[in-house]
């Protein structure tokens, strides 16, 4: 998954939480299927291929970081 042919957007955490917003988004209009986890385990793929680490060390830190910023 690419996003928008960049990783860009993904670069700091805020960047990373918007796009995750924004791909849950458009995504499940396509499959409603798909869970937040599924997202976010798409987005950190792409971050690790750029950057080789991960952006979160889990989604349950993403979850948390992510719900204290709100």
């Amino acid at each position: 998954m690419e996003i928008n042919g960049n990783v860009r957007p993904l670069v700091t955490r805020r960047g990373f939480v918007r796009a995750f917003w924004r791909e849950l988004r458009r995504r499940r209009g396509e499959d409603p299927t798909l869970t937040q986890e599924d997202i976010y385990n798409e987005l950190e793929d792409c971050y690790r291929e750029a950057f080789g680490e991960p952006q979160f060390p889990s989604f349950q830190a993403f979850r948390k970081w992510r719900d204290r910023r709100k």
